[in-house]
Parts: C-alpha cells; structure tokens; sequence
C-alpha cells in the first residue's frame, strides 16, 4: 500500500518563502480554509469511488461517511462506517424465480421475507426445508476500502497534488487585504 506524491523542489521553495513573510494570522486562517475544503473534496470523491467500486447509490455511501477535523492535531478524518448492505435496501422486487435488485442482478431462489426482528429482507432457504433462512447482504463500502486501500489512496494523492497549493494560495489572497 504504497502512494506516490511529487512535488517541485523549486516551487515548493519559492512558495514557502512567500508564505514565512505574511503574517501569522494570516497563515493560520488560509490553511485551516484549505484544508478543510480539502477534506470535503476527499469526503465526495471518496464517496463517488466507493459508490462506483461497490455498485451502491452514492446516496447509501454518503450516510456511511464522515469528514471531521482535529484542530488541537491538525489532521482531517475521512470515515466511512458501514455494515453489509441489505438488499431488500437497494430497491429488491420479487419475481417468478426469485429477486431482482436494481444495480445488482437477480438472485434465483430467493425471496422476500419479513423477519423475526420485524424488517424486510432478501432472504434464502439454508437447506430443502422451510427453515432456517438466511438474510442476503449487498456489498459492504468500508469493507471494500479495507481490501483496496490503493483504489481509494489514489483519490487522496490526486486531490493533494493538483488542489492542495493552489486552494492554499486562493484562501491566502482572499485574506489579505486589498
């Protein structure tokens, strides 16, 4: 798991000697402006690769996401927090041969239940007798972040490199006075 970031020495340099001229107020209010757009933009783009990884409506991603930021230590938190996605969420229907569920197929065999617990599922028998069922479960978006860190690492080194010092320098001449 392994991210590559490049940076020009020369630009970096003549950047960083503008920024240690202007007043400490000044610095402060542009980072924390640019960092925190930068965490929203992490938070929608991490949010779009997710959906389109896991084939979830970004929607079902979206409530699954936090962005937050430390101020005491300076670091921004994207978090996404989810369990297995229950079918009967994405849109399932009962058919002739089993469910269909938009955006993920048919599943034969199977059908809709109610279950002990009172909700709605997608369920399928266990074996040839009536019972047990068990629920079946859609894809699982932090899960899927877990097992393809690189997928979503790319996001992030994307949005540093091409918004991070621009954004810093837009927050910096919006503050300083005209």
């Amino acid at each position: 798991m392994t991210a590559e970031l490049r940076f020009d020495a020369n630009e970096i340099l003549n950047l960083s000697r503008a920024i240690r001229a202007l007043p400490e107020g000044i610095k402060t209010k542009a980072m924390a402006s640019a960092m925190r757009r930068m965490r929203e933009m992490a938070r929608s783009r991490i949010v779009k690769r997710s959906a389109e990884h896991t084939r979830l409506p970004q929607g079902v991603v979206r409530k699954a996401t936090t962005a937050r930021f430390n101020a005491g230590g300076n670091t921004q938190d994207v978090i996404v927090k989810s369990g297995w996605v229950p079918l009967y969420k994405l849109g399932a229907t009962q058919t002739s041969r089993g469910v269909r569920v938009r955006a993920r197929g048919s599943y034969a065999g199977a059908f809709l239940a109610e279950m002990d617990s009172g909700h709605r599922a997608v369920a399928m028998r266990v074996s040839d007798r009536r019972l047990p069922i068990r629920e079946l479960f859609g894809p699982n978006p932090a899960h899927a972040i877990t097992n393809n860190p690189d997928v979503y690492l790319d996001v992030l080194v994307e949005i540093i490199q091409e918004h991070l010092a621009p954004r810093v320098l837009h927050e910096i001449d919006r503050l300083l006075p005209r």
